[in-house]
């Protein structure tokens, strides 16, 4: 079985997992990203690598490189990683099918709805879903602060700013923010995983305990019955496919409110995968039509603490 990660970056330990598997599914990986200088090309020599070019670039170039690589390399899934090129993926999934290649990948009104900001706000509150009150043009000095400035289409908290005074909103705000009330409370990261059908397979849940560059640097695997409740209706509700990571706020009164939607593995997923949960594993099986098989018990208090690796090539 050929395996593709799309825009690998700096995800190498989605690499080491996957290497774990090759023996049980004859698995081959490859990996592509922009530039060979890019961590995850390094990992090891078992993982066959390529260049593309930029989605933002060229996306008519972008799959038209993509598609003639996998038909190069007989790549029969590809899992990507980056928001950017979801929208791009996700409209192309059915001709990618056509030539025997499976992209892991929700569909585009799905993936709208996750990484559009005013869409998800909708969505969202059409589908019951508690997220914190959002205003999508410059609210007046009359509203309550602080509050969160967000890009409508960010990534990686990339633009994010806490906003205390009217002053700083006027300055810092245009059309490409959204702005969002400020909700003080504990932060909880959280997997959903459903199967190529759109429905629910498993959830894993973190505390949150330090961020780094909009990822999950350090986090305690947890459980309560309302995280799995509030996990089961958000697969219901959008129906996505493979794992969709969540930012989750539980306020002072206990109220779960959805910050941010990423249909994709984000970088809280280590935890996830070290509890006992093989999300790469129950991706191959259902890929090959097997029964997964998901572990009952459920690990909590494992710590997650992400370190430095390096890796060197010679241009030579």
């Amino acid at each position: 079985m050929n395996l593709l990660f799309t825009n690998i970056g700096r995800k190498t330990y989605l690499l080491e997992y996957a290497l774990d598997l090759r023996e049980e599914y004859d698995l081959n990986i490859f990996i592509c990203d922009t530039s060979r200088e890019t961590a995850g090309f390094h990992v090891s020599k078992k993982v066959h690598s390529f260049i593309t070019p930029r989605v933002l670039d060229d996306q008519d170039e972008y799959i038209n490189v993509l598609l003639k690589k996998c038909k190069d390399n007989n790549i029969e899934i590809i899992i990507p990683l980056m928001d950017f090129e979801l929208p791009v993926l996700s409209r192309k999934k059915d001709l990618f099918k056509t030539k025997g290649i499976e992209i892991i990948i929700s569909d585009f009104s799905v993936i709208d709805a996750c990484l559009d900001k005013e869409k998800n706000y909708a969505f969202c509150i059409d589908n019951g879903l508690k997220v914190p009150k959002s205003y999508f043009q410059l609210p007046g000095d009359d509203t309550v602060f602080p509050l969160i400035l967000k890009k409508r289409r960010g990534s990686g908290s990339v633009g994010q700013k806490l906003i205390n005074t009217p002053e700083e909103l006027r300055f810092y705000y245009n059309d490409e923010y959204v702005v969002q009330e400020y909700i003080e409370g504990v932060e909880i990261g959280m997997d959903v995983f459903n199967d190529l059908n759109g429905r629910y397979v498993h959830s894993a849940f973190r505390k949150k305990i330090l961020m780094r560059a909009g990822e999950t640097d350090k986090a305690k695997s947890i459980y309560f019955p309302e995280l799995e409740r509030l996990a089961k209706s958000i697969s219901a509700s959008f129906k996505h496919i493979g794992n969709m990571d969540v930012d989750i706020i539980k306020d002072d009164a206990g109220n779960l409110f959805c910050i941010d939607f990423n249909p994709r593995f984000g970088g809280g997923y280590p935890l996830t995968h070290l509890s006992g949960f093989n999300y790469l594993k129950y991706i191959l099986e259902l890929y090959l039509h097997k029964k997964i098989t998901v572990p009952v018990r459920y690990k909590t208090g494992t710590v997650l603490l992400k370190g430095i690796s390096t890796y060197i090539y010679n241009e030579n």
